[in-house]
């Protein structure tokens, strides 16, 4: 990591070795949905709620986790603990966070539910077929459900264009 934070613990030495990808963990402003999603995308641990105030989202650095605000004023609150990203697209402040942070050194796509943050974990697609259209059924053997909110994923058609998009937010395209 460059020296924009210091944030005890939260980005893992070159040494440690497995789930290095699970240290980084984010806290993201109300206005920031689509940069939380992106993250969770990129498989990084990225809470968001839409009625969060600045005293939780503080709370919550305090405890490790990155702080990420387009509000001037709560980033002077613990400067040491959030980042303070331009109000631009969602995308383009991905993408800083990315260069920031060399996420694509730990980032792990497809492995956090978009909706609500948790890792999702491989099914059979027997157990779920009644929840899965009938032609995915057929075609696709891979799938993860979040045990948090009941979604179910898988890697359809939409995946390739994913994947560019995790490309373009890691920096790669």
């Amino acid at each position: 990591m460059k020296n924009y934070l210091k944030i005890r613990g939260s980005v893992p030495t070159t040494t440690e070795r497995g789930n290095r990808w699970k240290r980084i963990r984010f806290v993201c402003d109300v206005h920031l949905a689509k940069v939380a999603g992106y993250l969770r995308l990129l498989g990084f641990d990225a809470v968001y709620r839409n009625d969060i105030t600045d005293d939780e989202l503080l709370g919550m650095c305090r405890f490790g986790r990155i702080g990420v605000t387009c509000d001037k004023r709560l980033q002077k609150r613990l400067p040491e603990s959030i980042v303070l990203l331009a109000c631009e697209d969602p995308s383009t402040q991905v993408k800083r966070l990315s260069a920031m942070f060399e996420l694509g050194r730990y980032a792990h796509p497809f492995h956090r539910s978009l909706c609500c943050n948790l890792p999702v974990i491989p099914r059979d697609k027997r157990e779920i077929f009644f929840r899965i259209p009938k032609e995915t059924y057929r075609w696709l053997d891979g799938f993860w459900q979040c045990p948090g909110c009941g979604n179910i994923y898988w890697q359809g058609s939409h995946a390739p264009r994913m994947r560019k998009k995790i490309l373009e937010l890691l920096g790669v395209s």
